[in-house]
Order: C-alpha cells, then sequence, then structure tokens
C-alpha cells in the first residue's frame, strides 16, 4: 500500500471500526475493535487468508496464522470482557492462544534451525509472550483506564517505525494503523466516561504487538537491540502492579508510561545512528 491506499484502506477502516466499536458500543467491544481495525487493513495488503484448518500449522506461512490469530483474539478478548463464558475456560483458551503464536511465527526459523535452535527460540518467545500477555493483563485490571492503551499506542507506534526504517513492506503501515486504532480508542474518552481496558482487550494488543513486530523478521533482525528493546517495552507496565505502588497505582501506571515512552525513544534512537 502506498501512503494514499494506506490512509483510504488502513487508517479509515481501523478509525471506523474504533469509533463505532468503541466509541458507539463501549470499551467492552475494544478486543474486537482492535482485531478488525487490523485484519481488515492486513487481509487488503496481503489477500484474505485461507480457513484456518487448510492452515499448514507446522511449517506453513506465518502471516496468515497471524491473521486467525489476531482475530481469535478479539473474540476471546471480547467474550472475556462481556464473560459470556466461565472466566477459567477463557484465560485457558487465551493461554493456548498466546503460546500458539510463538510457534506458528517461528516457522521459518524452525524450518532452517537444528533442534537445539528450535527450543532456544520458542522459550524466548513462550517466556516474553507470556510474561507480556500478565504484565498487560493485570495493569488493566489494576488500572482499567487509559494507561495500557496509552502505553501500547506509543509501543505500537515504536514498532512502526522500526519496520519502516528496517524492513519496508506492509509490516510497518500495520503496525501504524494498530498504533493509530489504539490512540483514537483513547480520543473516545471525549465523550464515553469512564474508559475501561479491560483484561480482555490486553490479550488482543498483547497479540499485536508481539505479532505485528516479530512476523517474517530474520534471526539478525531480532537479535538486533532496537528490536528487542522495542518488544520488552510494554514489560513496563508491571511497574503498575509492583508492591512499591499498591497504595498508588496512577503514580505507578505514569511511571510505566513514561519508561515505555523511553524505552521506545531509545529503540528509535539506536536504530537511527546504527
Amino acid at each position: 500500500m502506498d501512503v494514499l491506499l494506506w490512509v483510504l484502506f488502513g487508517l479509515l477502516p481501523a478509525i471506523a471500526a474504533m469509533l463505532l466499536g468503541v466509541g458507539v458500543g463501549g470499551p467492552r467491544w475494544l478486543a474486537s475493535a482492535l482485531a478488525v481495525a487490523i485484519c481488515v487493513p492486513f487481509g487488503i495488503a496481503d489477500g484474505w487468508p485461507s480457513w484456518i484448518w487448510n492452515l499448514d500449522l507446522m511449517y506453513g506461512e506465518s502471516r496468515p496464522a497471524l491473521w486467525w490469530t489476531l482475530l481469535l483474539g478479539g473474540l476471546l478478548g471480547t467474550i472475556f470482557d462481556f464473560k459470556l463464558l466461565p472466566r477459567g475456560i477463557n484465560i485457558v483458551l487465551e493461554a493456548g492462544l498466546v503460546l500458539m503464536l510463538p510457534w506458528w511465527l517461528s516457522a521459518p526459523l524452525r524450518e532452517a534451525s537444528s533442534f537445539e535452535g528450535c527450543l532456544l527460540y520458542l522459550a524466548v518467545g513462550w517466556t516474553l509472550i507470556v510474561a507480556l500477555w500478565l504484565g498487560l493483563r493485570r495493569s488493566a485490571a489494576a488500572q482499567p483506564g487509559l494507561p495500557v492503551p496509552l502505553a501500547m499506542t506509543i509501543a505500537l507506534g515504536v514498532d512502526a517505525w522500526l519496520l519502516r526504517e528496517n524492513a519496508g513492506g506492509a509490516d510497518w503501515q500495520l503496525a501504524g494503523v494498530a498504533s493509530v486504532a489504539l490512540g483514537f480508542a483513547v480520543i473516545t474518552t471525549i465523550w464515553r466516561r469512564p474508559f475501561v481496558c479491560g483484561s480482555g482487550a490486553a490479550l488482543t494488543i498483547t497479540l499485536a504487538h508481539t505479532g505485528l513486530l516479530i512476523c517474517g523478521r530474520s534471526e539478525q533482525e531480532l537479535s538486533q537491540l532496537p528490536f528487542v528493546l522495542a518488544w520488552l517495552a510494554p514489560l513496563s507496565m508491571w511497574l503498575v502492579v509492583a508492591p512499591c505502588f499498591a497504595k498508588q497505582r496512577g503514580v505507578g501506571a505514569c511511571f510505566a508510561v513514561m519508561l515505555v515512552a523511553t524505552c521506545g525513544g531509545l529503540a528509535i534512537w539506536l536504530s537511527a545512528i546504527s
């Protein structure tokens, strides 16, 4: 997509999804609205994927698997926020989706690596994405207002910048769409108060950040410090639930958002000078 097509078929559908889903329907639709905001431009840019049961989940292409992961993440997140399933069942399903994402995205690396290399990729991927998911989930539960979507708007914006400078293609545009979409979810607080980012939405945000940043990246790209910093930046949200901020969650949230922005700025600076 060039810039005009990105605006017409990327940003505008994403903004519409957020304004209709969150601005009209309410914040409990955030997970589904974000998934739609990313998946529609994703399908337009890359082509619509085959049905999920037709995918090769062992060594197949990672991008169609990512598309379905985002869509299912939006569905599960909305189900959780609306409390349509028992909490335990929903968390198990979410955890399964989180753990499957590194498996699907690492297919090209696993195919070209030794058994030990595969184990290393998967162990690192599982550890980081679970830490990110739990951190955002617990932060959203402790401070269900703006901190998580605001921090992840910044993080996804950093993802878009790094991908534009280092990878090219449609990846940076999709990350940019996700960042703008979350930003418009924050803007809906002008007329919809209070704004609540539920724990279910944290799932979709985690999948979007991790999936868009590392999908299709080579081993060399993933080992670069800017990419590592950008991926790990949202771990700062654990400060929200840190014991030292037990009585001042708002202060912890402010520090966490500032630290996400600092890590993102450092990643951009390191990428620019390298």
